[in-house]
């Protein structure tokens, strides 16, 4: 069975429709995972084990590692993921009608992600332990996987039991902020933010199997969630954005197919509409309890906590918040308050410019402009065959066996359909040459050592011979130099990770171009000195100078 085929029967099942005008009746709301009801955790556990255990984990862990070369490293990164998610959300739907996927909103825990709460038995569990590296909290401490072959959970943080710190939720926002295009923001996140925890957390997120650990999808639900946030930034400018490349070169736009779906891309663009049946909560609540106790602490009188955030900044600032779990309000939210009352007009309009006095503009649904393609359209392109960007493996190594849209019997896939001798390498490096592909036990793709392997030629071909290398020592951005130093000469107020921890591993894995990441990571490395030259300091920063 052609795996096109497969999952337009997950399509089915999903009851995905491609009419550009079609309003879902009834929306998930996707939740910050801390701030999920104990029931509403208690039904997502429910419904990751019971899609285990038919078989659909399995599944999507498979269709990942099938498309990985082609939904990568191009414009069809934040489609492609956004109707994954979908296809994800619904088919837990089937086991409970209200269903939907959380969201981690990591900035927030940035500067030590391991001590994050999500991170913890109570939510999705911590670091693998032992020679096998096998989580054994959380929600799937107890989980056989079954993709590629019958394995624990793995995890191996990148730093031994902790975790190097992640971008920071003003370098995130800023990135939003700067991007005008798709094309410019997808690569701003995807060599940021995304890849930097698929690095953490090592073990199965790092390899193109990765959705089998549950923060997989927290992790994209978060991605998703910024590129709507960045949509609404300027409506009338982002919300349509679908412009630049595929992996081959060929442009794309808002006619052109997802890779393995029947829908053109402009049926992902808009949420709540066209089989997108979701929304986030992107609530602008706070935690009375949190600020409370630091307002008083820090001898404010504003005991009119509710919805004030901008009123709390200073001393939010000023001590630096005491646990993150508490707010409740997203990070880009609190950090758009922190940006504009501490940084000067010149360093807003260079990088928060929708945040400077002259664009500070909200915007709502009644400023999304109309479709830029009508229906009939549409119709035309969702024939279109898929087959430029079909994955070259067996034919049966996958088929849903036992699916019956009749009786709702979603019965697992039959093992004896998984082809034995099928490896995800035989799509994880396929483009690779047989003398530079990457042995997924070797040590060289692990971040542990922090030691990547880069190359030195225009071409970004590997040459060994020729192969820079950066060690530990650089991954932190903690220098002395004026450019990362405070304007006192002291300790730098805003630490930020090295904007280039990636493995060689993880480069090739996903085909990077060495160039491009240089100029985010120059990028990157001029805004942390920007940052330090204005004294900043992020609210979310406790614990970054414990990590120096």
């Amino acid at each position: 069975m052609k795996i096109t085929s497969a999952f337009i029967a997950i399509a089915a099942l999903a009851g995905m429709g491609v009419d550009a005008q079609s309003t879902c009746t009834t929306n998930a709301v996707r939740k910050e995972i801390r701030s999920l009801t104990p029931a509403e955790w208690t039904r997502t556990q429910t419904v990751m084990n019971s899609m285990n255990e038919r078989g659909w984990i399995q599944w999507f862990a498979y269709i990942h590692t099938a498309y990985f070369n082609v939904i990568h490293n191009c414009e069809f990164f934040f489609p492609f993921h956004r109707r994954f998610l979908q296809e994800f959300e619904n088919t837990g739907r089937k086991f409970d009608s209200n269903f939907a996927l959380p969201y981690w909103d990591e900035v927030r825990d940035y500067a030590n992600p391991a001590a994050s709460t999500v991170l913890s038995a109570s939510y999705t569990g911590s670091n693998g332990v032992g020679s096998d590296q096998c989580v054994r909290d959380g929600l799937q401490g107890a989980t056989t996987l079954t993709y590629p072959s019958n394995h624990c959970l793995r995890r191996q943080y990148n730093n031994g039991n902790s975790i190097n710190p992640f971008y920071s939720p003003e370098y995130i926002q800023s990135l939003l902020s700067r991007s005008t295009t798709m094309s410019q923001l997808r690569p701003a996140i995807e060599f940021s933010l995304h890849g930097a925890v698929h690095l953490a957390l090592g073990g199965d997120m790092l390899q193109n199997y990765s959705p089998n650990d549950f923060v997989f999808w927290l992790h994209h639900t978060n991605i998703d969630r910024l590129w709507f946030v960045w949509q609404m930034q300027n409506p009338q400018q982002n919300f349509w954005s679908a412009d630049g490349k595929d992996v081959n070169g060929n442009a794309i736009g808002l006619q052109t197919e997802i890779p393995n779906f029947s829908d053109p891309i402009i049926n992902t663009m808009y949420p709540g509409r066209n089989g997108m049946c979701f929304s986030y909560d992107n609530f602008a609540s706070i935690s009375k309890r949190s600020l409370k106790t630091r307002t008083k602490k820090c001898g404010a009188s504003n005991e009119n906590l509710v919805g004030d955030i901008l009123g709390a900044v200073d001393d939010l600032v000023g001590n630096v918040l005491d646990d993150v779990n508490n707010i409740l309000t997203n990070s880009e939210e609190l950090v758009k308050g922190t940006v504009t009352k501490l940084l000067p007009a010149p360093m807003l309009g260079k990088w928060f410019p929708t945040l400077s006095d002259s664009n500070n503009v909200t915007y709502t649904k009644s400023d999304i402009p109309q479709a830029p393609i009508v229906a009939d359209v549409l119709s035309a392109v969702t024939s279109q065959s898929t087959g430029l960007y079909a994955p070259d493996i067996p034919s049966d190594s996958f088929n849903i066996a036992g699916y019956d849209d009749a009786d709702g019997d979603y019965s697992a896939p039959s093992e004896s359909a998984i082809d034995d001798d099928y490896t995800p390498s035989d799509v994880e490096f396929s483009s690779a040459s047989s003398a530079e592909s990457v042995d997924e036990s070797s040590n060289e793709d692990s971040t542990d050592s922090l030691v990547a392997a880069l190359p030195s030629d225009a071409s970004g071909e590997y040459d060994s011979s020729a192969a820079e290398e950066y060690s530990a020592g650089d991954y932190h951005i903690f220098s002395s130099s004026p450019a990362s130093s405070g304007i006192d000469g002291s300790e730098p107020k805003y630490p930020m990770p090295n904007p280039f921890p990636f493995s060689r591993g993880f480069i090739q894995m996903h085909k990077y171009s060495v160039a491009d990441i240089k100029e985010h990571y120059a990028l990157a490395m001029e805004f942390v000195g920007d940052m330090n030259s204005n004294n900043y300091q992020s609210p979310f920063a406790k614990g970054a100078k414990s990590l120096i």
